[in-house]
């Protein structure tokens, strides 16, 4: 029986020798193939995900494709994206009536159906075997290592046997669209065996095969009719490397020769997933005409003609030259570095006021390097788990859930310098929201532009589900929309915001111009939503703050984005800023002080003290919108203060009966932060890495249990920012000097830290430190073309020179 020894002082002087700025995420123990998502660390190319799990001589890559999915127009010809075959938008005029006259009523007429809907599945494991190691009786493992760099996307694992030193090395390459998996030794390397499948899916859904220098797994999501989505991976040898083949059955046996101490292999992975072919021109079918295997085969050719070295390089060259725009430079006061990273998260204390800086820069670059590893250009936008599941259904499908989730995920690219990389979810809107949307507008609402709800598929599921609560959510798109506008406020892509930005933007404004009432619940004059619920929250009503609020946003950017634009439409326009005028803001008090999550009085008895659910949904607009903060002047106004810090206060700190999620904690935090509120918005923080954050840096959903659910561990990055940064945008029509506030709630543990290449609305970067009670002492700006004041939190001015 092999022993497994594995002393930790050899790798933690290794990492202590490491650059100040280089962070690793590593184990003195595997992966447990028992608990992968929990333990494996995550590698991403944006389309392909892999996770590194296994023994010393047995390990394997669980892989994933962007692309992969169950159900759709895979799985029933008709499917209609949750639309229904007729319309049912005359029944919007009785809802409507009965919800002004009695405060609240229903949407039964309008709901949909679940059916068809779909997963997001695991590819399969390729499993890299040595039977040397595997089946002796007499190996002895020593000094097992294994760690993720977050600079280079590099993972590697080392180990000592009784004859060598081994040593493997996985990255997942953008620029050759493959995973690449080396294996070294000090001596000639021993025999290997290759597999590629999956013990999931059932086997006459797949082929796993064998031919000299690869192997290949081939299958389809169901047999039909109609057939499933059809999906292709091939894992081939690299060239350079002495080696001979065999095969049996469909194991790939490789012997080296001569010597050879050093083998690689590549992997890719396509499917017959089409997102253009998601038209009325192509009857929603998404599916495409080529067979993906010529694909996959071409793709694997080209990336194994490279040598493992070359392969390298192109991957951290393309890698470093992201994950280095943006640095948050924090203190190690414990020492932590020289600490295994699942101790270091588990031995992490939210009571203490100090926290470990070193844990929450280490776990802000992580949400950097996954949002790198997930989201590039011709890919999918990261899902509820980025790019990494291990089932053939995940939790909530894996999909992309729009009343925060979605949204939380694109917390940190535009301030982080990654904006560039968020062209996979205007593509995925486009592709996927737009076309059915345009349909779900006419036959639910009876109205022109685009809508979709709160739960979306790949194959464009745009209509209601089945559960008014949660599926009565028509807003999805409006607050997709702040995030267009700060794509084009950071990036100032005059060309995308021509092409793509201001038709999204127009067609969402189109569907609430049209969509909009009189309030005659209230009798005030305003223009309000009706029907709406606030998400997964409460009644169906009218008049939701977080509609409202969302609304006014998009009316904004509208008005803002004109002359931009181009656009010509004058009647359009003035439809806007005269509707804009009368539009509910979104912004009441309630009686006990608190911001109204619901325009209904206090009386119905749903906006009540110590209501403890997880969503801040009337917080919408204060962060990470700005609505209230900046366009009703929020954050500078005590009255708006106030009313935010009383609903916050009372919503408790994110563990309640209803959730012990991540995301809800740091959702608070960063609202705290806009607050200047340093001692909440540190402790959420906290409290989210200590209660959701587990060995392998991965966020889960009930504590430290799972399901994964991968926007805390993006929102973490957007409570930090916020903690770091007030940058707001300005009404339409505000032409005055922008103030920018910098530190506006960065702790004392944070002390002497900094930040560079923190990118600005309008355009250009700072870099910035501050003293050892967390006050901003120095700023400068790079690359601004429009002035621009910076102070900090207690009002000096900065010298941005």
């Amino acid at each position: 029986m092999r022993s497994f020894t594995t002393p930790r002082a050899l790798w933690a002087l290794a990492l202590i020798a490491s650059p100040a700025h280089a962070k690793y995420f590593w184990s003195t123990a595997p992966s447990s193939a028992s608990d992968i998502i929990r333990t494996a660390y995550p590698l991403g190319n944006g389309r392909l995900g892999a996770m590194p799990f296994g023994l010393p001589g047995s390990e394997a890559l669980n892989i994933n494709l962007d692309s992969l999915w169950s159900g759709g127009p895979f799985e029933v010809s008709n499917y209609t994206g949750g639309n229904p075959i007729e319309a049912v938008a005359p029944a919007l005029n009785g809802i409507r009536e009965w919800i002004f006259t009695n405060g609240t009523g229903n949407v039964t007429g309008l709901l949909g159906g679940d059916r068809f809907y779909g997963s997001y599945r695991v590819l399969g494991n390729l499993s890299v075997e040595i039977p040397e190691i595997r089946d002796a009786l007499n190996v002895t493992i020593q000094n097992y290592t294994r760690k993720l760099d977050l600079k280079t996307g590099v993972h590697t694992t080392r180990f000592t046997t009784n004859k060598a030193n081994i040593e493997t090395n996985v990255f997942c390459s953008f620029p050759d669209q493959v995973c690449v998996y080396a294996i070294s030794s000090t001596r000639t390397l021993p025999s290997l065996e290759i597999k590629l499948g999956n013990i999931l899916a059932e086997p006459a859904l797949q082929n796993a095969s064998c031919a000299p220098g690869h192997v290949r797994l081939q299958g389809v999501t169901q047999l039909g009719p109609p057939e499933g989505m059809q999906y292709d991976a091939i894992a081939r040898v690299v060239s350079g490397s002495s080696v001979k083949y065999g095969c049996i059955e469909s194991t790939l046996v490789v012997e080296p020769k001569n010597g050879t101490k050093s083998v690689a292999f590549v992997l890719g992975a396509t499917t017959n997933y089409d997102s253009k072919k998601g038209t009325e021109e192509h009857n929603y079918s998404f599916r495409s005409d080529q067979d993906p295997g010529p694909r996959v085969e071409k793709q694997t050719d080209a990336a194994a003609s490279k040598t493992a070295s070359v392969l390298l390089h192109r991957h951290k060259s393309d890698f470093e030259s992201l994950s280095g725009r943006f640095s948050l430079s924090l203190p190690d006061p414990l020492n932590s570095s020289s600490v295994e990273t699942a101790s270091l998260i588990s031995r992490y204390d939210a009571s203490s006021n100090v926290g470990d800086p070193y844990v929450e820069s280490l776990l802000f670059d992580y949400g950097t390097y996954l949002f790198i590893s997930s989201s590039r250009p011709g890919s999918l936008p990261p899902n509820l788990q980025g790019r990494w599941s291990e089932g053939l259904g995940a939790a909530w499908s894996g999909d992309y859930h729009a009343n925060i989730n979605l949204q939380m995920n694109h917390w940190t690219p535009d301030q982080t310098g990654l904006t560039d990389l968020q062209s996979p979810l205007w593509d995925y809107v486009v592709d996927t929201w737009m076309p059915r949307g345009t349909e779900t507008a006419k036959l639910l609402y009876g109205a022109p532009g685009w809508v979709v709800h709160n739960e979306m598929n790949i194959f464009g599921h745009t209509g209601m589900k089945s559960g008014a609560s949660w599926a009565n959510y028509a807003a999805a798109a409006a607050w997709m929309m702040q995030h267009v506008w700060d794509h084009w406020e950071y990036s100032q892509d005059t060309k995308w915001l021509k092409e793509q930005g201001f038709p999204l933007l127009k067609g969402v404004a189109e569907f609430w111009l049209n969509q909009l009432q009189e309030d005659s619940f209230s009798n005030d004059g305003t223009l309000v939503v009706n029907p709406c619920n606030s998400p997964e929250h409460g009644p169906t009503t009218f008049g939701c703050a977080h509609y409202q609020q969302l609304v006014h946003q998009v009316f904004e950017a509208v008005l803002s984005a004109e002359t931009i634009s181009s656009e010509t439409e004058k009647a359009f326009l003035g439809n806007v800023s005269r509707s804009l005028a009368r539009l509910d803001k979104g912004f009441h008090i309630g009686e006990w002080d608190q911001i109204k999550e619901w325009k209904l009085p206090d009386s119905f008895g749903y906006d009540y003290i110590n209501d403890t659910h997880r969503h801040l949904s009337e917080l919408v607009g204060w962060y990470p919108g700005y609505s209230l903060s900046a366009f009703l002047g929020g954050y500078s106004n005590h009255t708006v203060q106030k009313a935010v810090e009383k609903k916050l206060y009372s919503r408790g700190i994110g563990n309640a009966e209803d959730a012990n999620a991540g995301w809800a904690k740091v959702w608070r935090s960063a609202c705290w932060a806009r607050l200047n509120n340093t001692e909440r918005a540190h402790f959420e923080l906290r409290y989210a890495i200590e209660q959701n954050f587990v060995a392998n840096g991965f966020s889960m959903y009930s504590g430290e249990s799972t399901p994964f659910q991968i926007d805390a561990n993006f929102g973490l990055g957007g409570a930090v920012l916020s903690m770091l940064v007030v940058d707001l945008p300005a009404a339409f029509g505000d032409n005055g000097t922008r103030t920018v506030v910098l530190g506006p709630a960065i702790p004392a543990s944070w002390a002497g830290g900094s930040v560079e290449g923190l990118r600005l609305r309008g355009g250009g970067e700072v870099d910035f430190q501050w003293d050892d009670q967390g006050v901003v002492t120095s700023a400068r700006v790079r690359d601004r073309r429009s002035s621009l004041v910076l102070v900090n939190k207690q009002g000096l001015v900065l010298n941005a020179g």
